[in-house]
């Protein structure tokens, strides 16, 4: 299991999604001067931490992705159910940066603001390649395994 290049693939996708669910991921600059951030769980005024809109979609896929990579890591002896749930996973850390997308265009188009990324919206955007490795790996993995098997039989 350890010794695989997946197994590090899918620590890294588990890594990068835990780190992104305690961070502030952009921030909205309002007309008067004033700053909002957006984090994983809510909108809030950067003045003074009130929240000024709830978002917890953002934070639940965070650590549902952060759990999944650490569970297919498990799923080694079942090598295609772990590809198509890297794929799944894949999709799901997608949609979470399409919902990301939304939020802050809802959020600047009702409150005449304008959007700053911050670092950490990058990591799930290098979750994709890694994800993409983890996948192609496996596949690799799988083909090495039935060619193997074809020529014992």
């Amino acid at each position: 299991m350890w010794q695989r290049i997946q197994t590090l693939w899918l620590l890294l996708v588990a890594l990068a999604m835990g780190v992104f669910a305690f961070q502030d991921i952009a921030i909205f600059t309002m007309d008067e001067g004033t700053y909002c951030l957006l984090n994983n769980w809510g909108i809030y005024n950067g003045a003074d931490g009130l929240v000024q809109h709830r978002v917890y979609a953002i934070g639940i896929l965070s650590w549902l992705s952060c759990l999944g990579a650490l569970g297919l890591i498990g799923l080694y002896k079942r090598r295609m159910l772990q590809m198509r749930l890297t794929i799944l996973l894949a999709l799901v850390i997608f949609g979470e940066l399409i919902y990301i997308g939304f939020v802050s265009y809802a959020f600047c188009f009702n409150n005449t603001a304008s959007f700053g990324i911050r670092f950490p919206l990058a990591l799930p955007i290098i979750c994709l390649p890694l994800l993409y490795l983890a996948a192609r790996r496996m596949i690799y993995d799988e083909t090495l395994v039935r060619a193997s098997n074809r020529l014992r039989d």
